[in-house]
C-alpha cells in the first residue's frame, strides 16, 4: 500500500530521518493522545492552566503562565506539584496509539518539555531501553547509546526542584541550566528539529526557540512542525519564526489517528532505506541486505560484546556459514556518525536468525529490540518473515528472567578450551532452522521475479545455487568446520567432478558477473535477463539433483 502521509514530508527531511539527523521535540499535544479511564482526557497547556486558575479566588490571569505562577505563590510548590499530578493523571494515564507508533522509530535522542512519564512507559512496553535525562550531571554519562536518550528539558514531576513551570522557572532557565541549553543547541547545530504536539500559544515552544536563537542566531537550521489541517494563518506564524509546517490532511478530531499512521509510515521508511545509506564492508551480507524487506534472507545477526567478536569470527562464523547462513555484526554496517539504533533495528528486521550474548547493557538493549520483533510476529504472522532468537549465556552466569522462555545456549567461561561442544550445539540449532526455512528459500527467486523485483530475483537465485552447491561439496563435521568454499571454488569442484559441463559453467560464470554488477552498482536488470537467470538456475538445480 502506498504511503498516505510521507509525500507531505520534504525529501531532505526524510533524508535527515534516515541518516539520524532528526531531533524530535515532543510537546503537550502528544500527551493529549494518552488513554485515561472513565472517558477522561489529558489537558493541553491551556486546559492545565485553567484548572489551576479556577482554584484562585478573586484572580484574573493575564496568561496561562501568569495563572500557574499565581497558584504556586498562593499555595506553594509542593501543592502545585500535587495538583499537576492530578491534572495530568500521572497514576492513571497510559500511552496511546500515537506513543506506541512513535516509540518504534529508532531515535537515538528525543527531547520533550512534558512533565509526564508517558514516553518512558511506552519505551519500556515497546520494549526499548530509554535513559531519561533531567539533570545536567547526567549529560556526561554515556548511557543513551544503548537505546534512546530522552532529554526532559523542563524536568518532570519526580523532580520538583528541576521543574520549569512558573514565570520564575522560565526566566531563569538559561542562567540556571546553561549546560542543558548548550547541549540542546549543540544537537541543533547538526540535527533538524521536528516539533510534535506544539502550538504557537505554548510557552514551551517559545522558550525552546529562544534557547536555539540565542545560541545559534541566524545560523540555526530550519526546523519543522508536524500539524494536521493547519490554517494558513497558523502556517504563516510558524514560518515567520523559521519553522516550516508539514501540514497533513485530516480533521482535528482524528489528530491522533493521523499522527499514529504517520509515525508508522516513517518507521517503515527508515527500515526500507537505512541500509542503502550504509557502507557494508562484507560481500555476502551486502548481497542479503540488497534483497527486499519481505524476502527471507540468510542473515544471522550476532549481537556481541566487542571482546567476544574475535572468538566468534574465528571459531563460530565458519559453522554459521556451514549451516547456510551469512553471519553479520553491527561492525559490518555501522560507521562513525551513523544512526546506530536505526541500523541495529534494520539488521534485526532483515535477519532470519539472531544470536545474542546477553552480557552487557548494549546487547540487552538489542535484545529488547529483538523481543519487539518477536512480539510483532506473534500479533500478525501473515505480515512477518520467519525470525528465530538464540540467547547465549556464560555457563557460570544465571540467565536473566526475561530470556527463560527462549532457546538458551551456554558458553564456556574460558574461551581457550572446552568450546567445541558449544560451537557444535549452535551449529546444530542453525542447521535445524536452515532446514525449516529451506522450502521457502527455494521459492524465493520465483516470488521475487513475479513481484518484478528483478535485481533481487537474480541475487536470490545465485545465492540459492551457491547454497545448493555448498550442501553438496562442503559437508564436514561441525568441530572441523572451516570457512566454506567460495562460489568460484564450488564451481571448479563441480566442473572437475564432471557434475557441471563446460557449457553450464560458462553460463553460470556469465550470470555471476551479472549478479556482481547488481550487488556493487545500481545497474537495472531487464525482465528478460532476470527470467533467463532465474529459470536457468532453477533448471540447473533440478537437472543436477541439488
Amino acid at each position: 500500500m502506498a504511503p498516505k502521509y510521507l509525500p507531505y514530508f520534504p525529501k531532505p527531511v526524510l533524508g535527515d530521518l534516515v541518516n539520524g539527523k532528526w531531533l524530535p521535540v515532543v510537546g503537550a499535544g502528544m500527551s493529549l493522545n494518552a488513554v485515561v479511564s472513565g472517558g477522561r482526557k489529558m489537558p493541553l497547556w491551556a486546559g492545565m492552566g485553567k484548572q489551576l486558575t479556577d482554584e484562585l479566588s478573586d484572580f484574573s490571569a493575564t496568561s496561562i503562565l501568569d495563572g500557574i505562577s499565581a497558584y504556586e505563590h498562593e499555595f506553594g510548590r509542593a501543592r502545585l506539584i500535587e495538583k499537576l499530578s492530578d491534572i495530568l493523571f500521572i497514576k492513571d494515564a497510559v500511552p496511546g496509539d500515537v506513543h506506541k507508533e512513535f516509540c518504534t522509530i529508532p531515535f537515538d535522542i528525543v527531547c520533550t518539555t512534558n512533565f509526564d512519564f508517558l514516553l518512558e512507559r511506552q519505551y519500556e512496553l515497546t520494549p526499548r531501553y530509554v535513559y531519561p535525562v533531567v539533570d545536567e550531571e547526567q549529560l556526561s554519562i554515556d548511557a543513551g547509546n544503548a537505546g534512546t536518550l530522552l532529554l526532559k528539558l523542563h524536568g518532570d514531576l519526580r523532580h520538583p526542584g528541576r521543574l520549569v513551570v512558573s514565570e520564575a522557572d522560565y526566566d531563569g532557565f538559561l542562567a540556571n541550566y546553561p549546560l542543558l541549553a548548550t547541549y540542546l543547541a549543540n544537537q541543533l547545530i547538526t540535527k533538524t528539529a521536528v516539533f510534535v504536539g506544539y502550538s504557537l500559544d505554548d510557552p514551551d515552544f517559545r522558550q525552546i526557540w529562544h534557547v536555539v536563537s540565542q545560541r545559534l542566531g541566524k545560523t540555526r537550521r530550519m526546523a519543522y512542525t508536524i500539524a494536521v489541517n493547519a490554517k494558513p494563518a497558523d502556517i504563516a506564524r510558524f514560518e515567520r519564526r523559521g519553522v516550516k509546517v508539514i501540514n497533513l490532511p485530516g480533521s482535528k478530531e482524528k489528530y491522533g489517528e493521523v499522527l499514529a499512521a504517520t509515525f508508522r509510515e516513517l518507521r517503515e521508511y527508515v527500515r526500507d532505506n537505512v541500509i542503502s545509506a550504509s557502507k557494508v564492508t562484507e560481500e555476502q551480507p551486502l548481497r542479503e541486505l540488497l534483497l527486499p524487506r519481505d524476502a527471507t534472507t540468510r542473515l544471522c545477526f550476532f549481537s556481541l560484546p566487542l571482546d567476544l567478536l574475535p572468538f566468534y569470527r574465528e571459531r563460530v562464523f565458519p559453522v554459521v556459514e556451514q549451516a547456510g547462513f551469512v553471519p553479520v555484526t553491527a561492525d559490518d554496517v555501522i560507521s562513525p556518525g551513523d544512526n546506530i539504533s536505526a541500523k541495529i533495528d534494520a539488521l534485526i528486521d532483515r535477519a532470519t536468525v539472531m544470536v545474542i550474548e546477553v552480557s552487557s547493557d548494549w546487547t540487552m538493549a538489542e535484545f529488547r529490540m529483538a523481543i519487539a520483533r518477536l512480539n510483532a510476529s506473534d500479533k500478525d504472522q501473515s505480515q512477518r518473515k520467519p525470525f528465530q532468537l538464540i540467547v547465549v549465556v556464560n555457563e557460570k552466569d544465571k540467565e536473566p528472567v526475561s530470556v527463560r522462555s527462549l532457546r538458551i545456549l551456554r558458553r564456556p567461561n574460558v574461551l581457550s578450551k572446552g568450546v567445541e561442544g558449544f560451537i557444535a550445539e549452535l551449529g546444530g540449532a542453525l542447521q535445524a532452522i536452515a532446514e525449516a526455512t529451506g522450502v521457502e528459500r527455494q521459492a524465493e527467486p520465483r516470488r521475487l521475479l513475479d513481484a518484478r523485483e528483478y535485481r533481487a530475483a537474480v541475487i536470490a537465485a545465485m545465492t540459492l545455487f551457491e547454497t545448493k552447491l555448498r550442501e553438496r561439496f562442503n559437508k564436514v563435521p561441525w568441530p572441523d568446520a572451516r570457512r566454506p568454499l567460495s562460489m568460484r571454488s564450488l564451481l571448479d569442484q563441480a566442473f572437475e567432478g564432471q557434475i557441471v559441463n563446460r557449457n553450464m559453467r560458462e553460463k553460470v560464470d556469465a550470470w555471476m558477473r551479472v549478479r556482481n554488477e547488481v550487488v556493487h552498482s545500481s545497474k537495472a536488470i531487464s525482465k528478460a535477463l532476470a527470467v533467463e537467470i532465474v529459470n536457468g538456475i532453477l533448471s540447473l538445480i533440478a537437472t543436477l539433483g541439488l
